[in-house]
């Protein structure tokens, strides 16, 4: 098992530069959530698949003007003292931004989904709303159910458009016909 030596925050809190400094093969998952390096284990691999096949068919509906990755950091706030950069399970942005760049500027981002248990409770919403993303979608991974929320200008909060079982048939943030049992 080889060491991992890992660079410390300039400061108090971690910056953009601090976090950008990470190696990129770092053995768990890190977010950096208002300053603070959230490390969490890699995902099982029913969630790296249901991630996997749910962003292929994402991608293959997508019209030219959007691209979908998984597992890329996304800037959601880049307060100097407090920033947020979060990498979701599922990111459809903009084809304008060069891939060969991280993170992703939260406004290139139409929408982010999360692959969880059903019992889990995600502090990430309320993050991608504050950062005006207008898509959120949250997909269980034992009931194979697709919850999908759209931004309410009114709120600034997620309101819910719907619960997918079968099959996710949508029109936003593109024309969208998915079979989920598959």
């Amino acid at each position: 098992m080889r060491a991992l030596t890992v660079p410390l925050p300039s400061g108090d809190t971690w910056t953009r530069a601090d976090y950008e400094a990470l190696p990129e093969d770092l053995p768990a998952r890190v977010s950096l959530v208002h300053g603070k390096l959230v490390v969490n284990p890699r995902p099982r691999p029913i969630r790296r698949r249901v991630a996997r096949r749910l962003a292929t068919r994402i991608e293959d509906a997508a019209p030219d003007a959007w691209q979908v990755d998984t597992d890329v950091d996304v800037l959601l706030d880049d307060d100097e003292v407090e920033p947020v950069e979060i990498a979701p399970d599922i990111v459809v942005y903009s084809a304008e931004h060069d891939v060969y760049e991280r993170p992703i500027p939260a406004g290139l981002v139409v929408l982010v989904a999360e692959v969880v248990p059903p019992s889990t409770k995600r502090k990430e919403p309320a993050l991608y709303a504050e950062a005006g993303i207008r898509h959120y979608w949250q997909v269980e991974t034992d009931q194979t159910a697709v919850h999908t929320y759209e931004l309410d200008d009114a709120t600034g909060g997620y309101v819910a458009t719907g619960v997918h079982h079968d099959r996710i048939v949508v029109n936003v943030p593109f024309d969208l016909d998915v079979e989920l049992k598959r």
